[in-house]
């Protein structure tokens, strides 16, 4: 990202670390200061501050030629002062007054930018600022903390999420956005109703951290690749031609060949496709199972890969009593996580299967984060989990899209047939739902043992959400 504001973005990191710090956050107290445009803090910041703050105590558009090392040095010795709430209120204006300056700055390259974070301190302070964009189907809001006061950007505080790394990813909205846009199309394909992967056996090997034995499963590979990238290729373009932004396929029925025939085929065919397509994760097995990986691929308008969001949850089932877990992150490391963020849209991450189920990632993500749309490849033979999570983060305006495989059925041969009586799901929070309607939040869709295509060719399910504010 073209951004020339670093001192002024490390400086707002500087404030919000102090005022985390301090522990002492109220909003009713903020709004105090920032109401009474007569007591003492507000009148010396806007005397010290002319840049960001006119008379009527309005921000002001602030200038690049107004950042010179006297208006950084101010905020330096507001800084030094420690008084908590006059770098409240600095920051409120701060984030405001920059706006203009940042969106001059800013250009984008092939439709696609991409940063960790604006400022450059972020080692130091163990804060990511990241500019908000707005998502149609937000609500508001009712919170008491810091990221309230703020308005054009927003902020991660690594503090909270050690082990975690945020790539962004900007689109530019005209990718989406053509014309006047009322609804966002999302799509879901299950792909097929056939076994499909196939499973190593349990195997063991002593846990490198504890020395003691554990029981472990791969991916061997696909059973009817070709079969599966033409149903692949077909949901593409059936999606495609329905108007979808977004198609989401399931877990584990993925290969890098498959990735790399599907992509050139729809460069030479030029079809409309989807413009965000998030691929069956390819598992990858490799020498001595040193650096196996699940991850999903997300391509961009059927011309290349966008990034590959790795799964990181060690999901594990039972035999016998005994947890056999998949061979997957044998050396920890730190959890990347790419987050997609398009105007009007908000922020949009795929977190795979169970990346999702597993309650602490999943909470993290969400609180620190702040996605307002999910996407969950899964290969799930415990469906009921997920539908239960479907509406949990409604209050932080996170819709969510979930698409399992009937494949999966075949890994507990008729065992779990109530399980796949549902085989994805969409949730559709916008700004229009009615609310006396039930089930107007989300779409479900019938699996396995209740499933109304007549052929796996036509797997394909549709839902909306609506970008249209209410009257």
């Amino acid at each position: 990202m073209g951004n020339r504001l670093d001192k002024y973005f490390d400086w707002m990191a500087v404030l919000i670390r102090k005022v985390l710090d301090a522990e002492q956050f109220s909003d009713k107290d903020f709004q105090s200061i920032l109401c009474d445009k007569e007591n003492k803090k507000y009148l010396n910041l806007r005397c010290k501050f002319p840049e960001l703050i006119c008379e009527s105590g309005t921000f002001k558009s602030i200038r690049r030629m107004d950042l010179k090392a006297s208006f950084y040095e101010r905020i330096k010795c507001t800084v030094m002062e420690e008084d908590v709430y006059s770098m409240q209120l600095l920051l409120y204006y701060m984030d405001r007054a920059i706006e203009d300056c940042f969106q001059t700055w800013i250009g984008f390259e092939d439709d696609v930018d991409s940063y960790n974070s604006l400022n450059q301190n972020l080692k130091e302070t163990h804060i990511g600022i990241i500019k908000k964009v707005k998502c149609k189907w937000e609500h508001t809001t009712v919170n008491n903390n810091l990221r309230g006061i703020l308005s054009k950007f927003y902020f991660i505080d690594y503090k909270k999420c050690q082990d975690f790394v945020v790539k962004n990813i900007v689109l530019d909205p005209q990718m989406i956005f053509l014309g006047e846009k009322k609804l966002f199309r999302i799509a879901i394909s299950p792909v097929t109703r056939e076994k499909a992967v196939i499973f190593s056996d349990p195997y063991e090997r002593k846990n490198e951290r504890t020395g003691a034995r554990q029981y472990l499963f791969r991916v061997e590979g696909i059973a009817n690749e070709d079969e599966i990238t033409k149903k692949v290729i077909t949901n593409i373009h059936k999606a495609g031609k329905s108007g979808a932004d977004i198609l989401v396929f399931p877990e584990m029925l993925g290969t890098q060949k498959m990735l790399e025939r599907t992509i050139a085929l729809l460069q030479k065919e030029k079809k409309k496709c989807p413009c965000l397509i998030v691929f069956p994760s390819i598992w990858k097995k490799t020498e001595a199972d040193l650096e196996n990986e699940n991850k999903s691929a997300v391509v961009l308008n059927g011309e290349r890969v966008l990034f590959e969001q790795k799964k990181y949850g060690d999901f594990w089932y039972s035999k016998d009593g005994i947890p056999i877990y998949e061979d997957i992150n044998r050396e920890k490391q730190d959890q990347i996580l790419y987050v997609i963020h398009i105007e009007g849209l908000g922020r949009i991450c795929i977190l795979i299967c169970y990346d999702y189920l597993e309650e602490e990632n999943r909470e993290k993500i969400i609180k620190n984060v702040c996605p307002t749309l999910v996407c969950s490849p899964s290969f799930s033979t415990g469906s009921f989990h997920f539908k239960i999570l479907s509406g949990k983060y409604f209050d932080q305006n996170c819709n969510w899209v979930w698409c399992n495989t009937c494949a999966a059925e075949h890994e507990v041969k008729g065992q779990k047939e109530e399980n796949f009586k549902i085989v994805g799901a969409i949730t559709t929070l916008s700004k229009v739902c009615d609310l006396t309607e039930p089930g107007t939040f989300e779409n479900v869709y019938k699996g396995r043992y209740a499933c109304e295509k007549e052929e796996c060719e036509q797997c394909i399910y549709y839902g909306e959400i609506s970008l249209e504010a209410r009257n």
